[in-house]
């Protein structure tokens, strides 16, 4: 029997609540970037689209659980008590919101666990969060807890960050594991850091399953294919049975809130998520986790390439698991 495959999307209003900084609406993270990506696949896929809350209060001691099993617990406590260097001030809101970003890709995993193909949390992939602190905007590392949490029911997830800024904390976090981490970035830029980023190439631990692919400032389209024809190599030896993604819209062109230089197009994004989507039917049966990572055109080129790389790979998934029912 053929089952219809749905996209589950993971969101709520108090995703709007993340306003980092002074909280007046000026750092460079716009989260209405997530409200209107779901707003574009909604009206695209209509009934096709599943809209999760990641809010289940019958799940909060779960949830504490899983939090306290992927973070320090003194780092966990002062982030829910509205601290972090993340915003001025106490603001005990904002570590209920990084909480609910969280709770977005336990709900994912959960979603993954049932027999769900494809599932997006725009607010997920807080890449550059760190055991014991926060970075780079990132609060709770929830595509860490993702990965640790499918290995622990037995399966073989691999992580692929386009994001062009390099997924540091994720790869960090999950050094040891087995766990095999691909990363594509920029050399030059945030977090600058030399395990992970040289000013140009490719700069691997082989041994720890970490690869990371770094793009000049102005690259554009066919460095990045580049890249991912490499990633692709990767994916092909480990044979993952699901697919994390970091869905960075960061190095798309044009004018962002962060001074980006990279020209990453449409046709860029499309070739990488066909790509994922190649990968994931081949060996993963159709299983891909999203988030969403970077993006500082909040109204347009972030959400559109958001719903542009979702689409097609849930397109994509759904056509080959159909094809092979």
């Amino acid at each position: 029997m053929k089952i219809l495959q749905k996209l589950k999307v993971i969101y709520t209003d108090l995703y709007l609540k993340w306003q980092l900084g002074d909280g007046d609406g000026s750092h460079p993270t716009n989260p209405v970037r997530a409200e209107l990506a779901t707003q574009m696949l909604t009206e695209k896929y209509g009934e096709d689209v599943v809209v999760v809350d990641p809010i289940d209060p019958a799940k909060e001691d779960s949830d504490m659980d899983a939090l306290r099993q992927t973070h320090d617990e003194k780092f966990i406590e002062e982030v829910l008590a509205g601290r972090s260097g993340e915003w001025t001030g106490t603001k005990p809101e904002l570590g209920q919101t990084a909480l609910a970003m969280f709770k977005g890709t336990i709900r994912a995993v959960e979603a993954i666990l049932s027999g769900v193909k494809v599932v997006f949390n725009p607010q997920g992939a807080k890449h550059h969060a760190k055991y014991d602190r926060s970075s780079g905007f990132c609060v709770f590392n929830d595509m860490t807890y993702a990965a640790l949490a499918l290995q622990a029911k037995g399966l073989r997830p691999l992580y692929i960050d386009w994001d062009i800024h390099a997924g540091d904390g994720v790869a960090e976090m999950l050094s040891g594991t087995g766990i095999p981490r691909i990363s594509i970035h920029g050399g030059n830029n945030f977090p600058y850091d030399r395990r992970y980023q040289v000013p140009f190439g490719e700069c691997h631990d082989e041994a720890d399953h970490c690869y990371n692919f770094n793009v000049g400032s102005f690259d554009g389209d066919e460095i990045f294919m580049e890249c991912i024809d490499k990633a692709r190599e990767i994916i092909e030896a480990y044979k993952p049975d699901v697919i994390l993604l970091a869905a960075g819209a960061d190095g798309h062109t044009g004018l962002d809130n962060l001074s980006g230089t990279n020209t990453y197009t449409a046709v860029g994004f499309t070739y990488a998520a066909e790509m994922v989507a190649e990968m994931a039917i081949k060996h993963a049966d159709g299983r891909v986790l999203i988030g969403g990572a970077g993006g500082y055109q909040p109204y347009k080129e972030t959400p559109e390439t958001w719903a542009l790389v979702v689409g097609t790979i849930f397109d994509r998934v759904r056509e080959g698991v159909l094809a092979n029912d």
